[in-house]
C-alpha cells in the first residue's frame, strides 16, 4: 500500500472537466456527447481509471495524452463494464451451485425428520475451525459460535428476534409463512463471505461431499478454500461496480502453492524479481475460476472487442495495454480462456 498522499481535488463543473481534458491534449470530437458521458459516469472511473494507458508519460508532473480520443476512454470503460457483468454472472452461477450443495449435504445428514428442521442453527452440528480437519489460516478461524446463524437476540427494525430463523422470517416474505423454514431456503440469504465462514465449520464427511459436488476431492481442500477466498474478493469488486480490469487479490491473501503450480499462476515479484505467494491479477483469477466454470463467454467477449469493436490500430493497442494490466499482454493468452 502506497504511503503517498494525494492533493485534495477541487470540484470542477462538466464544462471545466472538458477544458481540463482538452488542455491535456485529449481529442474530443463531440463535446456535447462527452458532457453527457461525464455527467452519467464517474470521472474517477472513466478518466483516472484508464488515463495511464494513454498518457505520454504517466509519471510526469503535467499530464498530456499521446494522441488519444475521448471515445477511447468510452471504449475501454464499456468493455470493463461488460467484462464485469460476465464475471459476476459466472460467480453467481458458482455461488448458486455452492449454496445448493452446502444445504443439501448438511440436510442429508442432519435433517432426518421434521423435528430436525432447525438443526442448521445448532452449533453442536458443526466443528471449531481453530482445530478441525481443515487447518485454515488463523485470521479466518474464529470460534464457531461467533458465526451469524448462531447469533441470538438479532435486532431488526428495532425488534429483537430469538434466533437467525426468526430473523429471516421477519425480514424475508417468502420465508414468513413457514414455522421452520428449511436450510435450503434460508441459505439463499447468506452472503458469499458468510457462506464461506459456515463451510469451514462443516464436519469432515459433509465437507467431503460438498467439495466433490464442486468438482474437487478432499486432498485438494486447501486449493478449494483458497479459491473461495479469492472469489469473495472478486465478487465484492464486481458487485460494487468497481473497475474489474484493475483487480488484484489483497496483498495479505496468500495464494495456495498448489494453485500456483497447477494453473501456472503469476504472482507478484519481490524486489529481487522472485515470485512471491501473493497478489495475482485478473487473468490469473480467471484461471482459478476456470476450475469450476466455463469461461467461454468471457473469451468470446474479449475476442469480439479486440477483433470487431476496436475500430482502429490505436484501440487494439489500447486493448493490448489493458491485457497487460490484467495479467497477460498477448491476445493469444486470452483466447485460450474457456477451452
Amino acid at each position: 500500500m502506497s504511503n503517498r498522499n494525494h492533493v485534495t481535488k477541487e470540484f470542477l463543473t462538466i464544462d471545466e472537466q472538458i477544458e481540463l481534458l482538452k488542455n491535456r491534449k485529449l481529442i474530443i470530437k463531440n463535446e456535447e456527447a462527452a458532457k453527457i458521458h461525464l455527467l452519467e459516469k464517474n470521472y474517477f472511473d472513466l478518466i483516472n481509471g484508464f488515463e495511464t494507458l494513454m498518457l505520454k508519460d504517466s509519471k510526469a508532473a503535467t499530464k498530456e495524452f499521446d494522441y488519444y480520443y475521448f471515445e477511447d476512454f468510452i471504449f475501454l470503460y464499456e468493455f470493463d463494464k461488460k467484462l464485469n457483468v460476465e464475471i459476476l454472472r459466472l460467480l453467481d452461477r458458482f455461488e448458486t451451485r455452492f449454496k445448493t450443495s452446502m444445504a443439501h449435504r448438511f440436510c442429508e445428514k442432519h435433517f432426518v425428520n421434521p423435528s430436525d428442521a432447525r438443526s442448521y442453527i445448532d452449533v453442536n452440528k458443526y466443528t471449531d475451525p481453530r482445530s478441525n480437519h481443515l487447518s485454515v489460516p488463523r485470521e479466518i478461524a474464529k470460534p464457531v459460535q461467533y458465526h451469524k446463524i448462531f447469533n441470538t437476540n438479532i435486532s431488526f427494525n428495532r425488534n429483537t428476534y430469538p434466533d437467525f430463523i426468526e430473523f429471516c422470517k421477519a425480514k424475508y416474505t417468502y420465508l414468513s409463512t413457514y414455522a421452520d423454514p428449511p436450510f435450503w431456503m434460508t441459505i439463499k440469504v447468506l452472503e458469499f463471505g458468510v457462506l464461506f465462514q459456515l463451510l469451514i465449520r462443516y464436519e469432515r464427511d459433509i465437507f467431503v461431499n460438498v467439495i466433490a459436488d464442486m468438482g474437487m476431492n478432499y486432498l485438494e481442500k486447501q486449493k478449494f478454500i483458497n479459491s473461495i477466498r479469492i472469489f469473495i474478493e472478486l465478487r465484492n469488486t464486481c458487485a460494487h461496480f468497481q473497475l474489474v480490469n484493475r483487480f488484484r487479490t489483497p496483498n495479505n491473501l496468500r495464494i495456495d502453492a498448489g494453485l500456483i503450480v497447477d494453473l501456472g499462476l503469476k504472482t507478484k515479484l519481490n524486489i529481487n524479481g522472485v515470485p512471491t505467494y501473493y497478489e495475482i491479477r485478473l487473468y490469473d483469477v480467471l484461471l482459478v475460476l476456470s476450475q469450476f466454470e466455463n469461461l467461454k463467454d468471457i473469451r468470446d467477449l474479449i475476442k469480439k472487442y479486440y477483433f470487431d469493436v476496436a475500430n482502429s490500430k490505436r484501440q487494439r493497442t489500447l486493448m493490448t495495454k489493458l491485457f497487460d494490466r490484467m495479467g497477460r499482454k498477448n491476445i493469444s493468452d486470452w483466447i485460450k480462456l474457456g477451452r
